[in-house]
C-alpha cells in the first residue's frame, strides 16, 4: 500500500466529529484508493450510531433500514421510489450521512447519485467500493442487500473516533474490493479487526453480525460490530461484549482463505449458531467484509458537559477545553496497538471517557501510562479496577508513581478479586507520571480520577 497516501488520509480524518470529511454534496472519492499490491480498499470509518444507523433512522429491534426511511430496495437509488426526497433519510443530516455510506458502498468510485432533500437542496453522494452497482437504477436483491450491509456495518463507528480502515472481501463475491496483503506488519493497515455480515434492510429484525479477526485484542469497544446476542443500543451502537469473546472468532466461524504467506487469512463466508446468537439453527452468511486498521488509532474524547466530539492525531494532543492546561492523555502500549486517549476534566477530577469508559490492559505486562500534557505535576486520588470479560481467576496490578524531583518511584500492588471490581485509594502528590501495569491476566481500569 501507499504509505504516504495513508498518512495523508489520516490527516484528512482529523479535527472533527465522527463522519468528518467531505460534506454531503461534495465528492469524497479522494478518501478511497485501490491497493497497488493486490486489492482491497483503503477507506474512512465514520458512520456513527447517532448519525444514521440509529433508532430514529430505522435500525431497531423490529425494523430494518428501509422502514419509514424513504428507502426501497425494489427500486433504484436514482428513482423517486428508490430513495425518496420528501421523507426519511434525505430529510436529516444524520439520514443523509447514512445515504452517503450506502452510496459509497454500493456505487463504483467513478460514479455518484444526486438527490434533493425535502427543502429542495441538491446533494451528491459519490461511490467508492462498488459492491452493489446495480442498485443505482435497478432493484437490490438479497445478495445485494447482504453485500451492502456487510460494507455499511464495516464502517459503523460509535467511538467518537475517525479511524482509517482497509477493507477486503472475497473477489468472487465483491471483485471491486478483493483480498489483500494488508496483514503485513509495516503496511498501512496490518491489524485484522473483524468480519462483518448481515442484512440491515431486513425487518423483524434487521441482522448485523460481527466475528473477531486475528488482531481482535487491538479493538476498541464500540468501534466493532456484534450480533443479535449483543444487540444495537441507541447512541452506543454495536459493541463487543462477553457473548462474542469465545463464540465470535472469525477463524472458528468463517471460511478461511489463505493470503500471502499462507499463515494469514481473509474470509468469505461465516456461520452463526443459536447458542451464541439467538437463532434457531446454523445460519450461513455468504457475503462478508473484513476490516484492517493501522497499529495507531486516532484518539478521541467526548466532553461530558458539551455536545461535541474532537479527534486527535495518534501520539498528539488536541484542545478539549478552553484552557489547554487541562488536557490530559494516556498511552496504552498493547501487544497489537498503541492507543492514545484524551480526557476531559471536570472541576475537581477527570474520568475516562472513550468508548466503554474503560482503560484496558489485555495481557501481562501491558502498561497504561497517565501524564499531564503540560508536564505539570498532578495528584492521583482513586481509580477502579474492573474484571475484563469473564475471567475467573484473580488478577493483579502494580502501580508506579514518578514524583517530581525524586529519583525513585512510589509503588503499590493491587489485587483484583475474581468477583469483579475493586476501588484503589491513593494520596500521591506532585506526580509527573503514573504507570499502571497488569502483572497477571486481563483487566480493565475504570473511573481513573486525577485531582489537579
Amino acid at each position: 500500500m501507499n504509505t504516504g497516501f495513508a498518512k495523508t488520509l489520516g490527516f484528512l480524518l482529523l479535527g472533527g466529529a465522527v463522519g468528518c470529511g467531505a460534506a454531503p454534496g461534495q465528492n469524497d472519492n479522494s478518501l478511497l484508493q485501490d491497493d497497488p499490491i493486490s486489492q482491497g480498499v483503503l477507506s474512512e470509518n465514520g458512520l456513527s450510531a447517532i448519525n444514521g444507523l440509529s433508532a430514529i433512522n430505522g435500525l431497531v429491534a423490529t425494523n430494518g433500514l428501509m422502514t419509514t426511511n424513504g428507502l426501497a430496495t425494489t427500486n433504484g437509488l436514482m428513482t423517486t421510489n428508490g430513495l425518496m426526497t420528501t421523507n426519511g433519510l434525505m430529510t436529516t443530516n444524520g439520514g443523509r450521512l447514512t445515504v452517503r455510506y450506502i452510496a459509497k458502498c454500493a456505487l463504483a468510485a467513478n460514479d455518484s447519485i444526486s438527490k434533493q432533500d425535502n427543502n429542495g437542496n441538491w446533494h451528491t453522494f459519490p461511490g467508492g467500493l462498488g459492491v452493489g452497482t446495480g442498485w443505482k437504477n435497478g432493484a437490490c436483491d438479497a445478495r445485494c442487500q447482504q453485500q451492502i450491509s456487510a460494507c455499511v456495518l464495516a464502517h459503523l463507528n460509535s467511538t467518537g473516533q475517525n479511524v482509517p480502515i482497509f477493507v477486503t472481501a472475497d473477489p468472487e463475491d465483491m471483485p471491486s474490493v478483493g483480498f489483500s496483503l494488508a496483514y503485513q506488519v509495516g503496511s498501512d493497515a496490518h491489524i485484522q479487526e473483524g468480519v462483518y455480515m448481515g442484512n440491515v434492510f431486513a425487518s423483524n429484525p434487521p441482522v448485523a453480525h460481527y466475528a473477531k479477526g486475528q488482531g481482535f485484542k487491538a479493538n476498541i469497544a464500540g468501534r466493532l460490530g456484534a450480533s443479535s446476542g449483543n444487540p444495537y443500543k441507541p447512541i452506543e451502537g454495536y459493541r463487543v461484549d462477553q457473548a462474542t469473546k469465545y463464540t465470535g472468532l472469525a477463524e472458528r466461524l468463517c471460511r478461511q482463505v489463505p493470503v500471502g504467506d499462507g499463515e494469514h487469512y481473509d474470509y468469505s463466508s461465516c456461520d452463526f449458531h443459536s447458542a451464541a446468537f439467538g437463532g434457531g439453527t446454523w445460519t450461513n452468511w455468504p457475503y462478508t467484509m473484513t476490516t484492517y486498521v493501522n497499529s495507531n488509532y486516532n484518539g478521541a474524547v467526548t466532553q461530558d458537559n458539551v455536545s461535541r466530539t474532537l479527534s486527535f492525531e495518534a501520539n498528539a494532543v488536541g484542545t478539549v477545553t478552553e484552557n489547554p492546561s487541562e488536557i490530559w492523555t494516556t498511552s496504552h502500549n498493547f501487544e497489537f496497538a498503541n492507543i492514545i486517549d484524551a480526557f476531559s476534566p471536570g472541576k475537581l477530577s477527570i474520568e475516562t471517557v472513550k468508548g466503554s469508559k474503560r482503560l484496558c490492559a489485555y495481557d501481562q505486562r501491558d502498561t497504561i501510562t497517565i501524564t499531564k500534557n503540560t508536564g505539570e505535576p498532578f495528584s492521583l486520588t482513586t481509580f477502579d479496577l474492573t474484571k475484563l470479560w469473564d475471567e475467573s481467576a484473580a488478577t493483579s496490578y502494580r502501580v508506579y508513581g514518578y514524583v517530581k524531583g525524586q529519583s525513585g518511584r512510589l509503588v503499590k500492588d493491587v489485587s483484583l478479586p475474581a468477583s469483579g471490581t475493586s476501588t484503589v485509594s491513593l494520596s500521591w502528590n506532585n506526580l509527573l507520571k503514573v504507570e499502571i501495569i497488569s502483572t497477571t491476566g486481563s483487566t480493565c481500569i475504570d473511573n481513573v480520577k486525577l485531582k489537579t
